[in-house]
């Protein structure tokens, strides 16, 4: 998974695994009801998740304390298959409960 942009209230996510619909939608209902988020977009074609959010309400530090998780949820986006598509989906929970 790559970090393809990135500054305080936007992040942009690349990876064939947002191609997905199901890993998409665990993503969405993961971070879509955190209240500083704004907008998530997907793009299917490219693979890319486009995450807006109100910096002042989800601040740095909250972010880089799910530094481990987020790079644990890129390993396994790396390998990507229907074989590894339940832990992808368990460590997106994972992430969701530490927002």
């Amino acid at each position: 998974m790559i970090v393809s942009s990135f500054f305080p209230g936007r992040i942009r996510l690349r990876n064939e695994v947002f191609k997905d619909a199901e890993i998409y939608a665990a993503l969405y209902a993961a971070v879509g009801n955190h209240p500083a988020v704004k907008k998530i977009e997907r793009n299917e074609r490219t693979g890319s998740v486009l995450l807006e959010y109100i910096p002042e309400k989800l601040p740095i530090n909250k972010l880089l304390a799910l530094q481990s998780d987020l790079l644990a949820l890129g390993k396994l986006a790396e390998f990507y298959s229907a074989k590894n598509k339940p832990e992808i989906l368990k460590k997106i929970k994972e992430i969701e409960s530490k927002l």
